[in-house]
């Protein structure tokens, strides 16, 4: 997010995001804190080959692979996460393999004092024909300092 009031005039607009890649190291980490190593602990699976990325996993790098591709230099908007209309999990992706991201603004909605945004945020293997994920993501932005003012003028039960 950047400035609050130029957020509607996003839509349309596409971000390319930088260049990633997921190793052993993000695996495992990934695997020990979902608990999926509690919950497969024979994860010797014939079928699934042992370098393909959990859908989960590239899913959760939504949020960093975002803020990576369009930091918040004197922003005057911050934003949370309001949900996913649709994820599609299409081709594989392998560790060690470079994801390439965009982000694209399909909508800006006011909402209370804020906006719904949201946008489409699709990863590709480089070199692949078409994209490895599809998500469509809304987050919910608000003028920065809404929260803190808010506090500040609440009042107070004691």
């Amino acid at each position: 997010m950047s400035d609050f009031h130029d957020l509607p005039s996003t839509v349309g607009t596409t971000i390319e995001g930088h260049p990633f890649v997921l190793g052993e190291d993000e695996d495992a980490a990934f695997t020990k804190a979902t608990w999926l190593d509690k919950a497969y602990p024979e994860d010797t699976v014939p079928e699934y080959p042992a370098t393909l990325v959990e859908g989960f996993l590239l899913l959760g790098m939504v949020d960093a692979a975002s803020k990576l591709a369009a930091p918040d230099r004197g922003a005057t908007a911050w934003g949370l996460n309001y949900g996913l209309d649709r994820v599609r999990f299409i081709r594989p992706v392998h560790l060690g393999q470079r994801v390439l991201s965009t982000f694209e603004t399909l909508a800006v909605e006011p909402k209370d004092q804020g906006y719904k945004v949201l946008r489409r945020c699709v990863f590709t293997v480089e070199g692949d024909d078409g994209p490895a994920m599809i998500a469509d993501w809304w987050s919910f932005a608000l003028p920065r300092g809404t929260v803190e003012r808010a506090r500040r003028e609440a009042p107070t039960t004691e």
